[in-house]
């Protein structure tokens, strides 16, 4: 962790999720790969997805970009190029590699939707102010196109790439259970989906999930590319793609590298998003990998059960990543979210559990701690469904509908089956709407 780089950090939380563009990057897979390691850890920024030729990158943009930076390399010409350009609503920057005509840069530069024109590289880091302030202005002057992407978040799809790390501190929260159902969930709402098992060995996902052991994260860990090292590793769970994880320790040690060496976690995930995925889920053991994979992720999900000792353990994750690791990651503190697991009888209800956690932070220096997401109940069937290879989602309607909220804070609301909410039992502070000391989004 010593070698690895720390960046100033930029304004976290709900206002900063909020005021963040999306973007697209295209162009050769080591270009976009230096330009999402520059990009990650700016708050201002949402990365929808990766693009490395032209046919796929017209397709994205039914993904409703707010700005696309490319390298014009990946276009076998001029002609192709403007072809491309005329079709885009969003606003695009543009490497050339070498020099271009004055005449063609007039025509590039007349184009409504090219701001920026840049030889052979572009500097993020003097630049990237630039680019946020025009496509900001370009958003406050289209209120349709605002409203065409709330639409659409209203129909269960969010905004950019969201790779989310669920994560305890013990062992027995039932956090794989909940990785599982959470992806099961996002794939259930149409959304495209990658659940990747980080434990070793990786028991759980292959026991709930009725997979083999085989293929799995040895295939990434021996050919680190997208179509080589995880298309080909994946295995389906209806419309929900699964990378196992790794069966013997053998090889652990190369899931903990820094993240611009080309096996980490972090390169997996850029990488990933070459195959569209819009949620990826880093089921993240209790030790070991787990900086690697807070450090790769945009979201946290903390797992505990309804216990004093839980909501200290639970308390004290939520300190380390947001106090001693927060200069190697990109979680917003608006984008943690605890979930109380189960949940039974005679345990602590979710505001005296949330009132020693945040005790807690508080009195560590942190400040106040999440409010909790979701309270999952102790459901049996849980165990009848993994043993029987049923989906977790058929285990009881408790349970289902429980994941099914905690789906709505983490993809928007509005998916299939989704639950009416109960305004005379809730009240609302700012974007937040508590019911039964329980958080919802709107």
């Amino acid at each position: 962790m010593a070698n690895w780089k720390k960046v100033s950090k930029k304004s976290t939380g709900p206002e900063a999720e909020a005021d963040s563009i999306v973007m697209i990057l295209a162009g050769p897979s080591e270009r976009v790969n230096a330009w999402f390691t520059a990009l990650q850890m700016d708050s201002r920024f949402r990365i929808n997805t990766f693009s490395t030729d032209p046919q796929d990158l017209e397709t994205k943009l039914g993904y409703n970009p707010e700005g696309i930076l490319l390298d014009s390399s990946i276009f076998a010409g001029p002609e192709s190029l403007m072809n491309f350009l005329t079709k885009v609503q969003c606003a695009v920057y543009i490497i050339f590699q070498r020099d271009i005509s004055e005449a063609f840069k007039k025509k590039i530069r007349a184009l409504p939707a090219v701001k920026g024109i840049y030889l052979e590289d572009i500097n993020l880091a003097q630049v990237s102010g630039r680019i946020y302030s025009e496509v900001m202005a370009m958003r406050n002057q289209m209120p349709a196109f605002q409203t065409s992407k709330r639409a659409k978040k209203s129909e269960g799809m969010i905004g950019g790439l969201r790779v989310i790390t669920v994560w305890s501190r013990s062992g027995g929260t039932g956090k794989s259970t909940v990785a599982c159902a959470l992806a099961l969930e996002a794939a259930q709402r149409g959304i495209k989906t990658l659940l990747v098992g980080l434990s070793v060995p990786d028991i759980s996902i292959p026991t709930f999930l009725n997979l083999k052991t085989t293929p799995n994260l040895s295939g990434w860990l021996a050919s680190q590319t997208f179509e080589e090292g995880i298309q080909h590793s994946i295995q389906k769970v209806g419309s929900l793609d699964v990378l196992v994880g790794l069966q013997d320790g053998v090889r652990e040690d190369e899931m903990t590298l820094a993240p611009e060496e080309p096996a980490s976690i972090n390169q997996l995930v850029i990488n990933a998003t070459y195959g569209g995925y819009s949620v990826v889920i880093l089921d993240t053991p209790v030790s070991g990998v787990y900086i690697n994979a807070i450090s790769a992720s945009n979201t946290m999900v903390l797992v505990a059960q309804p216990m004093l000792d839980q909501a200290l353990i639970c308390a004290e994750a939520y300190r380390m990543a947001f106090k001693r690791l927060r200069d190697l990651h990109r979680i917003g503190v608006g984008n943690a979210f605890v979930v109380l697991n189960r949940f039974q009888s005679g345990l602590l209800s979710s505001d005296e559990w949330h009132e020693a956690a945040d005790a807690y932070t508080r009195a560590m220096g942190v400040g106040h701690f999440p409010p909790v997401a979701g309270v999952i109940p102790e459901t049996h069937e849980v165990a009848l469904a993994a043993n029987a290879g049923r989906s977790v989602l058929t285990a009881g309607k408790d349970f289902s509908a429980s994941i099914h909220r905690l789906g709505d804070c983490l993809y928007g609301s509005g998916g299939p089956g989704s639950f009416k909410k109960d305004e005379e039992r809730s009240f609302k502070l700012g974007p937040i709407r508590f019911r039964r000391g329980i958080l919802k989004t709107d």
